[in-house]
């Protein structure tokens, strides 16, 4: 019995000292853990760079086209093939302080669109003749998005004092449809360099944009080819699901020229489903011009499928004594989005081009 209890008892005292270590180990181990400092690690890789993100997209159109310019009385009927293409990028990435992107595009040709109000389908050229088309750039920018609202751009940018409503920018007119109206007066060149400020809140819009009237002019504007000519053009947008309306204008000077250049115009628009209509009307004069014009056009597009759709379209020019009016249209199937073939006719009534048509059946292939 004496030695059972002596057994006992040498156990307890072993249980008794391996808690006390135990605990002495833990208490150690927190001591040490609480003097513990952890410093940068020295081979740690650095972060990683934003990524960019490019995208491209491409085209290339051919059709044959009819015209007859029947400017000053004579007929001049003519049947060409014609094609042109366009390459387009933009590259994007989000930085620290907000997106950065640049972009720009290349043409095979003078120009994308080549209907010319009131003068037949003056506008083909060599370019679009195949073989050996000019290229040239269709614009090109950058930006920086300060905010989720405000916007810096630098580039080509285009024409700021142009209603989104017009026959002009609404029309696809690829080859023959005629357009024109709500573009009143402008820089010499449609597209100048220009600095851009632009804000952006839901359905309201607003661009402030500097820009340069008539770089590259040319001696063929005499002494207006070549000099300095600073322009200030503004938009404002207001569109919401139906309707949309905006207001923009410019100004242009000339450093020589005491003849200054300058249009506001407006516009609306309404759209319901595959339905959308709008209209365009403004007044100004160009530089170096004393001439007023006061332009205006009407549209309607219809969808008629998922893959159809139709465009009508007319303009007018109210303040010249001709009053030359101009009808165009087109009708467009897309048997899948890369491929789309069209027919499209235009019409000059009055003036001098009065009597001038076209017709065009076109194909364009897009990626």
């Amino acid at each position: 019995m004496n030695v059972f209890k002596i057994a006992l008892l040498g156990s307890a005292a072993l249980v008794a000292a391996s808690v006390g270590a135990r605990a002495d180990s833990l208490e150690a181990l927190k001591s040490s853990m609480n003097d513990l400092t952890i410093g940068a690690v020295a081979d740690a890789p650095a972060a990683a760079a934003p990524a960019t993100v490019i995208a491209w997209s491409g085209r290339v159109r051919a059709g044959v086209v009819a015209q007859n310019n029947a400017t000053a009385g004579v007929g001049s009927y003519r049947t060409d093939i014609v094609a042109n293409t366009g390459l387009y990028w933009a590259a994007t990435t989000q930085t620290a302080v907000g997106e950065v992107g640049v972009g720009g595009g290349i043409v095979g040709g003078a120009n994308s669109q080549v209907g010319v109000a009131g003068a037949g389908l003056a506008g083909i050229n060599n370019g679009y003749l195949g073989g050996n088309a000019t290229v040239t750039t269709d614009g090109f920018s950058g930006w920086w998005k300060m905010t989720p609202n405000l916007t810096l751009r630098g580039g080509v940018l285009g024409n700021l004092s142009k209603s989104s409503y017009s026959w002009d920018a609404a029309a696809t007119n690829w080859y023959a449809a005629k357009t024109g109206g709500g573009v009143t007066a402008s820089s010499l060149n449609g597209d100048p360099a220009a600095v851009q400020i632009a804000y952006a809140d839901g359905p309201l819009g607003f661009a402030v944009q500097v820009e340069d009237s008539n770089n590259g002019g040319g001696a063929a504007l005499g002494s207006l080819g070549n000099n300095s000519a600073f322009g200030v053009t503004a938009k404002a947008s207001y569109k919401m699901d139906a309707i949309g309306f905006d207001l923009s204008g410019g100004y242009w000077g000339d450093a020589w020229s005491s003849m200054p250049g300058w249009s506001v115009n407006g516009g609306l628009g309404y759209s319901a489903g595959p339905f959308s209509v709008g209209a365009a009307i403004g007044t100004g004069v160009k530089i170096g011009s004393t001439t007023t014009y006061t332009p205006g056009s009407a549209y309607a597009k219809l969808g008629l499928s998922d893959s159809a759709r139709i465009e009508m379209g007319v303009t007018r020019d109210f303040a010249t004594g001709a009053n030359v009016t101009t009808f165009g249209g087109g009708i467009y199937y897309s048997p899948a989005k890369q491929i789309t073939l069209g027919a499209e006719a235009g019409y000059v009534a009055n003036g001098a081009a009065d009597g001038s048509y076209s017709a065009a059946l076109i194909s364009a292939f897009t990626f």
